[in-house]
């Protein structure tokens, strides 16, 4: 049997944003520093010049040794997590404005195997229950190191080839961009609705998967796509984010453990695991038939 994961909840910061706590209502609310009229012209200048800045919402670019397709995601601000009102919530997914002052590009799929194995010539899923190979199925049973690495490794052969400018890079996405582009402009429980009624249209997940004997990660881009562009940010896979959290034991104050956030929910999981605001931890050196990821673009300055 393939491994499956213990997922442990918890409150978290959110990494890359400027949080600001309200202490007498307990409020939570990002911002980014004031800025003059001169300062907003000179950094509206810089942008448009800039050759890794998007103009729009769902604007696409493949210009990567990968042919991987990228989405634009805008700077702007949104509300991370989900109401108290929200069906199956945890009370890790208390709600607080976040802002993004720097837009960023995003996988619009999960790295698939062929990508895994042109990079790091390795195919760790090799031989393992629960997997299906081909070159568009989705990658598995990565540690999350390993992932990191893979995005090393493409950095530096952009660069190499001259279509990486110096200062920009392949990474996770942190767990506030991840949820901005899943979310893709909207408020509810998925990024198609309220309801998780429709969700075979936009995800693999126990139902529609692990149910009818289709216990692996699949094909991506095979449901549909959000507003933004981006396929399977519901089910599929697990996707691995740049954020880490420390977990101490209150009783034996064991030494700091160091967790990963993963977020969007699998195959073999219920809807409620593939709302916008659900969230999980894993150790770093977990990996498994439902661990992937997708790739962000940081265009830098």
């Amino acid at each position: 049997m393939a491994p499956r994961c213990q997922w442990l909840k918890t409150t978290f910061l959110a990494s890359g944003v400027v949080i600001l706590l309200l202490a007498e209502t307990g409020a939570v609310c990002a911002q980014a520093p004031p800025q003059t009229d001169r300062q907003d012209r000179e950094e509206t200048d810089s942008a448009s010049s800039h050759p890794l800045v998007g103009t729009r919402a769902g604007e696409e670019r493949d210009d990567n040794g990968l042919k991987m397709t990228l989405v634009w995601c805008p700077p702007g601000t949104f509300t991370m997590g989900s109401p108290e009102s929200e069906e199956d919530r945890d009370d890790d997914e208390r709600q607080r404005q976040i802002a993004l002052p720097e837009g960023f590009w995003l996988g619009k799929y999960e790295v698939t195997q062929a990508e895994w194995k042109q990079v790091m010539g390795t195919t760790p899923w090799k031989e393992k229950e629960r997997v299906q190979e081909g070159p568009r199925y989705a990658a598995s049973f990565m540690k999350w190191g390993e992932m990191r690495e893979f995005l090393k490794r493409l950095t530096h052969q952009e660069r190499q080839a001259g279509r990486l400018p110096e200062g920009a890079e392949y990474t996770l996405p942190t767990e506030a961009q991840w949820e901005y582009a899943c979310r893709a402009g909207t408020k509810t429980a998925f990024s198609f609705g309220e309801s998780s009624e429709a969700i075979h249209d936009y995800a693999w997940f126990h139902r529609n998967a692990m149910l009818i004997d289709q216990k692996y990660a699949h094909e991506v881009g095979a449901k549909k796509p959000n507003a933004w562009g981006f396929h399977d940010l519901h089910g599929n896979v697990w996707e691995a984010c740049l954020d880490v959290f420390e977990k101490k034991s209150p009783i034996e104050q064991e030494p700091l453990v160091s967790l990963r956030v993963y977020r969007g929910g699998a195959w073999y999981g219920d809807p409620y695991l593939c709302r916008s605001a659900n969230r999980g931890w894993l150790s770093p050196d977990s990996h498994g038939d439902s661990l992937g990821f997708r790739v962000a673009l940081i265009p830098g300055r």
